[in-house]
């Protein structure tokens, strides 16, 4: 009866798995919706947002950021945790009924077993967020250098900004697909009408990158003052690959410190035992 139970229970936690796991995969290739970024001046909007409606425009940015661009995809998150931590406090009394090292706990082990479980289970959907938001701001890092010196040449080569922009966008799709998209979105929106310094900042929104925000900036008070815009690209391009270098030599520079540690535990050991083995066999023989 037991046994019978226990398959129950599994063939429950598979099932709710692969719901979830469609779920956020419907999520991932549903039509993107970006999510509206904080509007410029509204007449019946308060001017202080509250707790609650900032960090849910937060977590709408971080799932858009992490490729989950659903309008319902919010709900469908915690939904996924709750789920989540459902299945895994499911695992947790078939591994406690089916392992015999588990069985012998006592009660109040199990329940903090099985709170354990839960907990990870409910934070395994964040997880899965932020690793890819993290990897999708790298790749837009990575892309902005290159986007900086194609619109370098369309600008010096006597075309707008808005131009170029929509130049960059295309020739930029097979490399960078995801700045291609946001780039995109920008040249749509100013093309519907919408106001160049909102469309800017909507994308900077978006990314949440400091480097595309000191672009913005740029094109923004170029536009404004009717100054060339090709010398300060030249210059910032210039000053975001330098940084690039800076962080690969930084990174080089830590690796020798993060390498003592293994280097003590892995070569001393061995040489101690290779020099002092002898004596050591000489000394307990001579007794």
């Amino acid at each position: 009866m037991i046994a019978i139970s226990s398959w129950i229970l599994l063939g429950c936690f598979i099932g709710c798995a692969l719901m979830f796991a469609m779920a956020l995969l419907m999520l991932q290739r549903a039509p993107a919706t970006p999510p509206a970024a904080p509007a410029k001046s509204v007449p019946d909007m308060p001017l202080v947002m509250s707790e609650a409606e900032s960090d849910n425009s937060e977590l709408r940015r971080q799932l858009f950021q992490a490729g989950f661009r659903h309008p319902k995809a919010m709900r469908w998150f915690l939904y996924a945790k709750v789920g989540f931590a459902i299945v895994a406090l499911i695992l947790s009394v078939i591994l406690l009924r089916v392992l015999p090292q588990l069985q012998d706990l006592d009660p109040l082990p199990q329940l903090g077993f099985q709170l354990i479980m839960a907990v990870l289970g409910y934070f395994i959907p964040v997880m899965i967020v932020d690793r890819r938001r993290n990897a999708w701001l790298k790749r837009i890092e990575i892309a902005l250098p290159d986007a900086l010196d194609f619109m370098l040449i369309c600008v010096e080569a006597g075309q707008s900004t808005d131009v170029a922009v929509m130049r960059v966008a295309e020739e930029l799709a097979p490399v960078h697909p995801d700045l291609s998209a946001g780039l995109v979105n920008l040249t749509e929106a100013l093309a519907a009408g919408a106001d160049r310094h909102e469309a800017w900042m909507k994308l900077v929104y978006e990314t949440g990158n400091q480097d595309l925000r000191q672009l913005a900036n740029i094109i923004l008070q170029s536009s404004n003052m009717g100054t060339p815009v090709a010398q300060t690209l030249r210059v910032f391009s210039a000053d975001l690959r330098d940084q690039r270098v800076r962080k690969i030599e930084e990174r080089a520079n830590v690796l020798p410190t993060k390498m003592t540690l293994g280097t003590m535990m892995f070569t001393v050991p061995p040489l101690l035992i290779l020099l002092l083995a002898p004596a050591i066999y000489r000394i307990v023989s001579s007794f």
